[in-house]
């Protein structure tokens, strides 16, 4: 592709020094703000066009002086085309396209106003720099500069055809200098770098565009775990309300045992107990099974309690990553409301647990033990016995 700009005398100096890669006080290539430039490589910049004595600057002033030249600042009094290698043309015949472009251009501008023809290979795709004044002849049958006449509307939108129809008929195969860039006319350095970086900007917006999509999943997917671990601490609460039920009515049923103990009963030659009826012992009998049931269901409780907590503990940390990479407000307030109800179980649970005193359970088992024909007691099992009160 190629694309043109016009110059005035002020920045003619400058465009110079960036077209021959001007060294400096030491010897080092300058990069001008260029960005793209690798100075490693700039060894394999060359000129195609005539060198003259005094350098290119001595040349313009020369040629200036030949033709007639109104003595404004606002007159530009160089142009420069920039012609890219397509990246589909064979690298081996580089300097063969350049060479064919610069016939080219030389024949179409004339050679005797051209400046300078520097390849440079130094940045990210090897591009000529066909520098020329713009001049062209007058009603008057004299040269005069004009870039407004040389570069017309017609001029830029019949170049790239005609370019690429140039090359075409010398290699023989199909050489891509038309694009969107082209296509419709010209296009100046700062627009084509605008496009270029645009599509660079579009490149890494679909790469962040699939990473985003991958957080938003791993969000989505840590919103389902905490919704099921919210269900479970609904099953959870459930449960308490049943234990909790269960509980009140045994501790009603355990004061009533509690109260067997003022009958004074007393062991019987028989083993049986003096004072206690048949109905009260069958009622202390269903309680202690009863305070069995509730304590196994309990521990029950107590480990699905545990293991929704750290499940839970788990849920909240994936969620405290997933928020730290992509924060969003809901999920800091989803976390915030668990870390509050998980609080208040772990709450409930521990008063649950002091509704069961173990010496309870231990006093009516022995009881029931005394009671029984056919159950023998260790020695160490009555050790452990705790004396009761007596009233």
């Amino acid at each position: 592709m190629a694309h043109v700009a016009k110059y005035t005398r002020s920045a003619m100096g400058q465009l110079c020094q960036h077209y021959e890669r001007k060294k400096d006080a030491n010897g080092n290539y300058i990069k001008f703000g260029n960005q793209d430039i690798d100075l490693s490589r700039t060894d394999g910049n060359y000129n195609l066009a005539p060198h003259y004595e005094g350098g290119q600057i001595n040349f313009i002033r020369n040629r200036l002086s030949e033709v007639k030249c109104l003595n404004r600042a606002d007159v530009n009094v160089m142009c420069s085309w920039v012609v890219t290698l397509p990246q589909t043309f064979p690298a081996s015949k580089e300097r063969e396209f350049f060479s064919a472009t610069y016939r080219f251009l030389a024949e179409r501008y004339s050679e005797e106003n051209v400046v300078s023809a520097y390849v440079h290979r130094d940045e990210n795709q090897p591009h000529l720099h066909f520098a020329f004044i713009p001049v062209t002849v007058g009603k008057n049958g004299k040269e005069k500069v004009s870039a407004k006449e040389v570069l017309t509307k017609a001029e830029l939108q019949k170049f790239h055809p005609e370019l690429q129809k140039s090359l075409e008929q010398y290699f023989g195969f199909q050489v891509e200098i038309l694009n969107g860039a082209t296509e419709n006319g010209n296009c100046t350095v700062a627009e084509l770098k605008a496009a270029r970086e645009k599509a660079r900007a579009e490149k890494m917006y679909d790469s962040y565009s699939e990473d985003i999509d991958g957080m938003t999943f791993d969000i989505l997917n840590t919103k389902e775990q905490v919704d099921s671990i919210h269900q479970e601490l609904a099953a959870l609460e459930e449960q308490k309300s049943v234990v909790q039920g269960e509980i009140d009515s045994l501790q009603t049923r355990l004061l009533t045992a509690q109260e067997v103990d003022a009958l004074g009963g007393k062991k019987t030659l028989t083993g049986a107990l003096k004072g206690v009826a048949h109905s009260d012992y069958e009622a202390l009998k269903r309680t202690a099974a009863k305070v069995d049931i509730v304590e196994r269901e309990r521990n029950i409780a107590i480990a699905r309690a545990e293991t929704a907590e750290k499940r839970a503990d788990f849920a909240e940390k994936e969620a405290e990553v997933a928020l730290h990479e992509s924060p969003s407000f809901q999920m800091q307030k989803e976390k915030a409301n668990l870390a509050g109800r998980l609080g208040r179980m772990e709450r409930r649970l521990r008063e649950l647990l002091r509704l069961l005193p173990a010496q309870i359970q231990v006093f009516i088992q022995s009881i029931l033990n005394d009671r029984e024909p056919h159950y023998t007691r260790t020695g160490k099992e009555r050790q452990n016995d705790k004396p009761m009160s007596s009233r």
